[in-house]
């Protein structure tokens, strides 16, 4: 990743984050053409149709969880490229992700995300999710339709992109030279052009 100088640019970091986006956008793209492009079932084999059950399914936590890992490294990262990774490691990266948001970005901008904001509302029901799914503990079964609500917590991976834009355009409102945010954004604006969910 770059920062800003009085130079211009330079190179400051380097990490996961872009992993983490083009995860989500291949998942984007499977979901859409689950959606887009269904088969015959009569003409499936039993293998075909457990993948494409795969596909509908797989996406929706693959989707949640790298989105949520996607904002976890993006904020760690601007706040390292606006002070110091480890500023930032020890004074920063013992809050919860959500909280990271707003007071990294209030940290180093005039205005940050603010806590009522719908913004951060998304934030924290992300990591909310991706919590319930990485620290997942077993529950009693208690009945089909149980099951369903519990599933239906996931993010659909249109929803992710949805959720990174409006994280995006929110950041690049507050810091208008935040090139990643706006590169982020024209990247999944242009997936959705050529993916229609």
């Amino acid at each position: 990743m770059f920062k800003k100088t009085d130079e211009g640019y330079e190179l400051a970091r380097f990490g996961e984050l872009t992993a983490f986006i083009s995860i989500l956008c291949e998942q984007y793209k499977v979901y859409s053409d689950f959606i887009h492009k269904r088969p015959d079932i009569d003409s499936l084999c039993p293998e075909e149709i457990v993948r494409l059950n795969h596909n509908q399914i797989d996406p929706l936590y693959i989707s949640t969880i790298f989105s949520a890992m996607f904002l976890e490294a993006y904020i760690f990262d601007y706040g390292a490229r606006k002070s110091s990774g480890a500023y930032i490691k020890n004074y920063i990266d013992k809050l919860d992700p959500p909280s990271k948001w707003l007071v990294v970005t209030k940290l180093f901008n005039d205005q940050g995300i603010e806590p009522s904001s719908q913004c951060f509302e998304v934030i924290k029901k992300l990591f909310k999710v991706r919590n319930q799914l990485a620290h997942n503990k077993s529950k009693e079964f208690d009945g089909l339709d149980k099951l369903a609500e519990r599933k239906s917590d996931l993010f659909k991976p249109v929803e992710c992109v949805d959720l990174l834009i409006k994280v995006m355009d929110e950041l690049f409102r507050i810091d208008p030279d935040e090139l990643y945010a706006k590169q982020t954004i024209d990247k999944l604006n242009k997936l959705k052009d050529e993916y229609p969910a």
